[in-house]
């Protein structure tokens, strides 16, 4: 007997939230984080389910289900601990310090200066010795975040509030009717925005916006939204270059997007020991793809201590090519978009599953799936995480990182509406 669509959506909604509910369980009753992160593997059988049936509902229907859906879950997500990161304890830390009148920027959390403020969210932060590396549009959401009451839920409540406006805006924008459901239950999207607390989603949701008001010709609002992605993480600055047909346009984002930045780099020298930025830019790299290509290529022609930063360069020099071939067989914006974020995170010299929010969005409005297997690919990631846990080593075998990038290809190769340098058939 066949099984209506109907009642097969249903099931697969039900049955991720089931796991939902389950993997939160797993997190609140002190388990291995391992078994949080199988929790999430799991849950992306019954939403890949889900995105397989087809329109079984029409889209205002669909569209309705998503919000609801995605708050329930994330609901859930809330009120478990953070057992995979620990970075909204520095989001709390940093709030906390521009609410006491000090700068996060020039103060790293172990400075003896802030010994008096130590407590229970200061035990957690990671790197210590490093000052804030987030521009001041995320300050602001940690500034909220220690202004509500500090706690960790808050963080992870604003988090999720951000994921539901993501989620609405696809809604409103996307003409399929799956699109806001695909990014509404993204197990790695409600797990790192509702249980990690990351705000990440948030700057996906600007770096569409700013690809979407372009395509409209709608200059005023998509700087607006560029400047609010830089704001939040220094991504955004990967698109300045739709603007290059607007140069009054480019100007004025680019004089925005450097005083945005300029915290960053003003408050503490960008080679000092303690800068976050500095050390971010210059040494921090994991779980990277063709990045490791590069770098690999480079020590073995350059000496040790020139080839890192050798190989930064190269991975930019590399973006601003693309850009170059973008504009030269004049790619439409949100396809450009898509190609340029697709490039920055696979040359990136560092990989953590959150960023993946920064193209999801535009992955599903533009209707692939190698970006919503490569959510579920990056789990593996999260393979050593019980033992960063229980020792404070991380050590990610490199086969396991071969093979989440080999998913990740395979999917790329196979996706009918993979990232193109070409413009589709009736594209604007």
């Amino acid at each position: 007997m066949t099984v209506p669509r109907g009642s097969s959506f249903l099931f697969c909604l039900a049955a991720q939230g089931c796991l939902v509910l389950a993997t939160s369980v797993w997190a609140r009753s002190g388990c291995a984080p391992s078994a949080v992160v199988f929790g999430l593997g799991l849950s992306f059988a019954p939403y890949a389910g889900l995105l397989a049936l087809g329109p079984v509902f029409d889209k205002r229907t669909l569209d309705r289900i998503a919000v609801l859906a995605a708050l329930l879950f994330g609901g859930a997500f809330v009120l478990a601990p953070p057992v995979m990161s620990d970075d909204l304890y520095r989001y709390l830390w940093e709030g906390r310090l521009w609410l006491e009148g000090l700068n996060p920027y020039r103060l790293a959390p172990d400075d003896p200066a802030l010994a008096h403020l130590r407590d229970g969210s200061w035990e957690p932060i990671n790197n210590k010795a490093l000052a804030s590396i987030y521009p001041p549009l995320s300050q602001v959401l940690f500034v909220v975040s220690a202004g509500l009451g500090g706690k960790v839920w808050i963080v992870k409540a604003l988090a999720l509030a951000a994921h539901i406006a993501s989620v609405v805006t696809v809604a409103r924008i996307a003409s399929g009717p799956r699109a806001a459901l695909a990014l509404a239950l993204n197990p790695l999207l409600l797990s790192e925005a509702a249980l990690n607390g990351h705000f990440d989603i948030l700057t996906g949701l600007a770096l569409l916006l700013s690809a979407w008001a372009v395509a409209r010709h709608r200059i005023v609002q998509a700087g607006v939204a560029t400047c609010a992605a830089v704001g939040l993480k220094v991504v955004g600055l990967v698109l300045l270059p739709l603007f290059l047909r607007a140069p009054k346009a480019l100007g004025a984002i680019s004089l925005v997007s450097g005083l945005l930045l300029l915290p960053l780099l003003w408050s503490r020298p960008l080679f000092d020991e303690g800068s976050g930025p500095g050390q971010f830019a210059t040494r921090w790299r994991g779980n990277e793809s063709v990045f490791a290509i590069v770098d690999w290529v480079a020590r073995q022609v350059l000496p040790e201590g020139s080839a890192a930063m050798c190989s930064r360069v190269a991975v930019a020099a590399a973006l601003i090519v693309l850009w170059g071939v973008i504009l030269r067989r004049h790619l439409p914006p949100l396809a450009a978009s898509r190609v340029v974020l697709w490039a920055a995170l696979l040359l990136s010299p560092q990989i953590h599953p959150w960023y993946l929010a920064w193209l999801l969005p535009l992955e599903v409005l533009a209707g692939g799936v190698a970006g919503l297997v490569w959510s579920a690919a990056v789990l593996l990631s999260y393979a050593p995480l019980d033992r960063w846990v229980s020792e404070r080593v991380w050590d990610m075998p490199a086969w396991l990182q071969l093979s989440s990038y080999a998913i990740v290809l395979i999917a790329l190769i196979l996706d009918p509406r993979r990232p193109k340098l070409r413009p589709s058939p009736g594209a604007r």
